[in-house]
């Protein structure tokens, strides 16, 4: 099991909130809904009226970036899903004076989402807080000492290539177009459609000092609150009087949830004026890379029926001293306060949406066997977890597979999930395989021939039964007609430890 997760500092709020208290003022804007017009126009490219002449006004204002070339080892791709980053950059560009203006130099990544598309159907959303400490890959000039920042830090000195690849490194995850938008276009948007509807609950305290916040110039009160373009940005770049990321990203993906489902209903697409507004205000304010084909995103976005997009929020935790902090804020060093990835349940989260691992030959040309014929004669827990080997038996067993299934746990944790057979027995594997979201067959002589042997890791999500996979589905997002093309379901991390879904419909 990682440090990570083994030496999480305690919790003083529900799990899957768990704010530090407020840290050292810095500067910042966090825009998770930012990047989420990227999607959105596209969507509403596919959906009204006029879209082939709509669509020819709005690529022309497009910045197609053709040096896009991410280094190092790539992952492998995975035939008919694909993956985006989405990135939401804090350039003053064409906002004049307003939020720093000149004032803020360089440009940082303030919000960082890998969009993965699955052949599914059904879209999964990427949060990664700013403050994630995480290795450069490959180490660039300006790379600090360590080989190690914060992700909003990397874009400046690597580029979108260089974030890419360490993004890529992260997750393992092949990375296969990109989006950028600034400041200027996520206003716009959101005058565009002439306001978004939010709703503000009290903080986890029950405090409010979440209604007022000096340096985003936020002010706002309990209940509904009905936002411009600017107050929009007000609200979701608001940090200081949140103290926490995590809960800033509550706050954002609710605002994305509400400004999807406005978007796409009904008035919206069909008034010409409010959608070239909103398509030429994103248009102007867009980049992307020049292989991105925007017709067939549209495509694939106006596909995404009722409850099949889901947010996810990369699990992450404040460093604790025998992790390297030097106080009870989490500041590393000349990295300052930071955040640490909790290894296992990122693990957790992406080993569904991941590749295969290669197979063998015998392993590939063998055809999965029914699951009356498959043995388990043991389930093995290295995840950490108590409890999984004894709810895996009862998963499988519901399924059909029989043995004996006999539970122990490991001495030591692994991330991987396995499946180990001996020879002969790969059409068993093969079944098992099919029925472990991100498991990986492994031939193992040593296995008993009298069955195989699962490995449980700590990328284990549970057992596939024959209704739709877990995450196919969802509560439909507020706002959002049943059936709609948007609807979302927001949740906060995977399933498991640290995994508990948010229900994002009123957030602090």
């Amino acid at each position: 099991m990682s440090t990570a997760t083994t030496l999480r500092p305690p919790d003083r709020l529900p799990p899957e909130l768990s704010p530090r208290n407020p840290r050292r003022r810095r500067s910042g804007l966090r825009r998770l809904s930012l990047v989420g017009c990227a999607l959105l126009s596209v969507l509403v490219l596919a959906v009204s009226a006029g879209g082939w002449f709509l669509y020819n006004q709005f690529s022309s204002k497009v910045t197609h970036d053709s040096s896009w070339h991410p280094a190092g080892n790539r992952p492998a791709e995975v035939a008919g899903d694909e993956n985006i980053l989405l990135l939401g950059d804090d350039s003053r560009d064409g906002t004049g004076n307003e939020y720093g203006g000149k004032q803020v130099e360089g440009i940082r990544s303030d919000t960082t989402i890998i969009a993965h598309f699955d052949k599914n159907g059904t879209a999964t959303l990427l949060s990664f807080p700013r403050d994630e400490l995480i290795p450069v890959v490959p180490k660039v000039k300006g790379t600090p000492a360590d080989g190690k920042d914060k992700l909003t830090n990397i874009l400046t000195y690597a580029g979108v290539s260089g974030l890419t690849s360490t993004l890529e490194s992260l997750t393992s995850l092949h990375i296969d177009h990109y989006v950028v938008i600034d400041l200027a276009g996520f206003k716009q948007v959101v005058d565009a459609v002439h306001g978004v509807t939010v709703c503000v609950t009290t903080m986890p305290d029950g405090s409010t000092t979440n209604l007022n916040d000096n340096y985003s110039q936020w002010h706002g009160h309990l209940g509904e609150n009905t936002l411009n373009g600017d107050q929009a940005l007000a609200f979701v770049r608001t940090r200081h009087a949140l103290g926490d990321e995590r809960l800033r990203i509550l706050r954002q993906q609710q605002f994305l949830s509400k400004l999807l489902a406005k978007t796409t209903t009904a008035g919206t697409l069909t008034n010409p004026v409010t959608v070239t507004q909103m398509l030429g205000a994103v248009g102007g304010a867009l980049t992307t890379d020049s292989g991105l084909n925007l017709v067939e995103l549209a495509d694939r976005a106006s596909k995404l029926g009722s409850g099949k997009v889901k947010f996810i929020t990369i699990p992450t935790h404040v460093p604790l001293p025998s992790e390297g902090a030097s106080d009870d804020q989490g500041a590393m060093g000349y990295h300052g306060d930071v955040l640490l990835v909790n290894s296992d349940e990122m693990q957790q989260i992406l080993a569904p949406l991941r590749p295969a691992p290669p197979q063998s030959a015998a392993l590939a040309s063998a055809p999965a066997v029914p699951p009356s014929q498959v043995t388990v004669a043991r389930i093995v827990n290295a995840s950490g977890r108590n409890g999984l080997a004894t709810e895996t038996k009862t998963g499988l067993t519901a399924l059909g597979f029989g043995g004996l299934m006999t539970a122990s746990t490991a001495a030591t944790s692994q991330a991987a999930t396995e499946v180990r057979y001996p020879p002969g027995q790969e059409g068993a594997a093969k079944a098992l395989v099919a029925k472990i979201p991100g498991a990986r067959a492994v031939a193992d002589a040593a296995v008993s021939t009298t069955g195989v042997t699962i490995v449980i890791g700590s990328s284990f999500t549970g057992v596939t039964a024959a209704s739709p996979a877990a995450g196919t589905t969802g509560a439909t997002a507020p706002g959002a007609a049943a059936g709609g093309p948007a609807a979302v379901a927001p949740t906060t991390a995977a399933p498991g430890t640290g995994g508990v879904p948010a229900n994002t419909a009123c957030t602090p």
